[in-house]
């Protein structure tokens, strides 16, 4: 593959920010400013599941959403849920709350509190086209995950990518968030050999603190690439006392690999801001609106 030419690397940065999604807690909605205010009309608004998390939390908070002209993807944790008609009455909330698309995981839970212990069984009920809903997300882990062998995740995730299709889901696979473009670009080519074909939007952390993020990305298995970051960051010391973390050097490998592979299914950011939403949506907003420069293949400069 050829490097791409500046105006290519430029105009796949744009690409893939345009749009950008972001993901909140329920738990924290309540202390962020009006979300219509630092966010475009029709963003996609990622709310996270919290095992201790009441769901009347998660349906108040889609509805808040969507009356602030976002669009609400509250996760769906499987093993959350005890039984058919309970996931029918969770669907029923999300549907009176201007839901419209949903976010299928596991879930964080060890032992499944009913009958499903894995989103494929959710995706193949039959319940979510009932309810109305038809854009599903799945979850990616190009780094591995700390309790599932890679193999079995990866046929997993070939598996799901099937049921959606011959279902006739409008997929899409969001990832980990994740410090280096490499196994990010490795994975998706492997999945796309395997004859996945939908959208990839890559899991990029916002602009917090490399120690927050250090802790995070243990926490949450993506080990391979806190050596990235540590490189970023410069040293063990400057990692633990920098004020802020720019995901740009991991969004610049990523537009290289589009520029250079247009068969690539890499195809939107999606943020895990960590408590930093109004900075995060603030920064990806210049640089999904060209306010940007780039200072050479590893850094942005934002112009704004």
């Amino acid at each position: 593959m050829t490097t791409p030419t500046y105006a290519e690397l430029s105009d796949a940065v744009r690409r893939l920010m345009f749009p950008f999604s972001v993901e909140i807690t329920p738990r924290e909605a309540a202390t962020l400013p009006p979300l219509r205010d630092h966010l475009a009309g029709g963003t996609s608004v990622y709310l996270t599941f919290l095992p201790d998390q009441p769901w009347a939390d998660t349906v108040a908070v889609a509805r808040t959403v969507r009356e602030a002209g976002l669009r609400p993807v509250p996760h769906l944790a499987a093993r959350a849920v005890s039984d058919r008609p309970a996931l029918q009455r969770m669907l029923g909330d999300l549907t009176a709350a201007g839901v419209e698309d949903v976010l299928l995981l596991a879930g964080s839970l060890t032992t499944p509190v009913g009958e499903f212990s894995e989103s494929a069984q959710i995706l193949d009920a039959g319940l979510l086209e009932e309810a109305g809903i038809h854009r599903v997300g799945i979850v990616g882990h190009p780094e591995g995950h700390p309790d599932v062998d890679d193999d079995e995740l990866f046929r997993a995730l070939v598996a799901k990518c099937g049921i959606a299709r011959a279902r006739g889901f409008d997929l899409h696979l969001v990832t980990q968030f994740c410090f280096d473009p490499g196994p990010i670009v490795a994975w998706e080519r492997r999945i796309r050999a395997a004859g996945v074909d939908v959208p990839v939007h890559v899991g990029l952390p916002g602009l917090t603190s490399p120690a927050r993020l250090l802790r995070y990305g243990l926490r949450c298995g993506v080990g391979p690439s806190l050596k990235v970051l540590r490189q970023q960051a410069g040293s063990v010391l400057k990692l633990a006392t920098s004020p802020v973390h720019h995901p740009d050097a991991t969004l610049l490998g990523l537009a290289a690999a589009v520029a250079a592979d247009p068969r690539s299914l890499l195809r939107a950011v999606h943020f895990f801001p960590f408590g930093a939403l109004v900075p995060t949506a603030a920064w990806a907003a210049d640089i999904r609106d060209g306010r940007f420069e780039v200072d050479d293949r590893d850094s942005l400069r934002v112009t704004a």
